[in-house]
């Protein structure tokens, strides 16, 4: 009776052991060339594995281009904040790829990234990531993007 009374409790504390957080991955890009969205997949798939794997619910959002602004006249706030407000998240990863004229092709130069806390609107983390030369280099250049959003993620997740 006693192990039975301990495992009803040890079942219904299993839920508060468990903490995932909710993040919205929210990347802006300069992209308008097929080839060059390739990359924008490939940083966000990197970043969305990241969290995942970490154990907390992730999803994404993608815009090209100039971040648009919604919101009435009086109350701007931009864009990715309303998303992470209206979708539930507790945190907002705003990722934004720049694009540089590297050997004559458009590539991502390097990610800016902001990591937000979504109640407070308090930026967490800030900075930006390069693109190594030892990809371009290689001409590895999907493997350069997605350890570009490997370490984007590694700096948010280490808030978490």
């Amino acid at each position: 009776m006693i192990n039975r009374i301990y495992l009803l409790m040890f079942i219904f504390c299993l839920p508060f052991l468990l903490s995932a957080e909710t993040v919205l991955l929210y990347t802006i890009s300069e992209a308008d060339v097929v080839d060059e969205e390739q990359f924008d997949d490939l940083i966000e798939s990197a970043v969305m594995n990241e969290f995942f794997d970490a154990g907390h619910i992730v999803f994404n959002v993608s815009v090209a281009g100039a971040d648009p602004e919604m919101g009435l006249d009086h109350y701007k706030e931009p864009a990715s904040m309303q998303m992470a407000k209206a979708g539930g998240a507790a945190f907002l990863l705003e990722v934004s790829l720049v694009y540089t004229d590297i050997n004559g092709r458009n590539l991502p130069g390097y990610a800016e990234f902001r990591f937000i806390e979504v109640i407070s609107g308090d930026t967490i983390k800030e900075g930006f990531v390069n693109l190594d030369n030892k990809w371009i280099d290689e001409g590895d250049l999907e493997d350069g993007v997605t350890a570009m959003g490997l370490s984007v993620a590694s700096y948010a997740l280490t808030f978490l």
